[in-house]
């Protein structure tokens, strides 16, 4: 299979996402994507950020409301219907000549990893039906190292030639109680 313009874009943003320097826990997942979101504005020409990285997440800066209702109308927008219910993912980075990637970003806390991980799963299965690649993006700063080797293991096995990538982070075991979103005197 020949590399593509998309698969390009999936294996930059991916390598950019992948890097070290996330937080080693956030207070909120909204704290994450907003970091997240930084990483990707950094690897757009800025001219074409706000027609290039889109998503409804009215906070971000650098977004426009004006492309992301633009995209709302698009045959392809941020919704699939299914079963009753409309899958979006968090973010939608635009290739300016080739289709479109999709990111959904979970941020794990003390409970619910399970739910978390199969829910972020589905949403970029899902998406697939309107993306050309998807990139789920798992921050997993509570979890053991173990445990996230574990999972990046699974993620390489089941992502291997498939149009759906997973990123795990941190890579390092946590270092401080310090959390992303408030601030700490311990």
């Amino acid at each position: 299979m020949s590399s593509t313009a998309i698969d390009r874009l999936l294996a930059t943003v991916r390598n950019r996402l992948a890097k070290s320097g996330y937080a080693d826990r956030y207070k909120t997942e909204s704290a994450f994507e907003a970091d997240v979101w930084a990483r990707l504005l950094k690897l757009i020409p800025r001219g074409a950020q706000a027609t290039c990285c889109l998503t409804s997440h009215k906070k971000l800066p650098g977004r426009s409301h004006a492309a992301w209702t633009a995209f709302c109308r698009e045959e392809r927008g941020p919704d699939v219907n299914a079963l009753g219910s409309k899958n979006r993912l968090d973010i939608v980075v635009k290739h300016p000549r080739q289709g479109s990637l999709g990111i959904e970003v979970k941020c794990l806390g003390r409970r619910g990893h399970a739910r978390k991980l199969t829910q972020g799963l589905g949403q970029a299965m899902l998406a697939l039906a309107h993306r050309d690649r998807t990139l789920l993006l798992i921050h997993c700063g509570t979890v053991p190292i173990e445990e996230r080797k574990r999972l990046r293991g699974i993620a390489d096995a089941i992502c291997q030639g498939a149009r759906v990538s997973i990123v795990v982070v941190p890579d390092v075991e946590p270092r401080t109680l310090a959390t992303v979103g408030r601030l700490t005197s311990r």
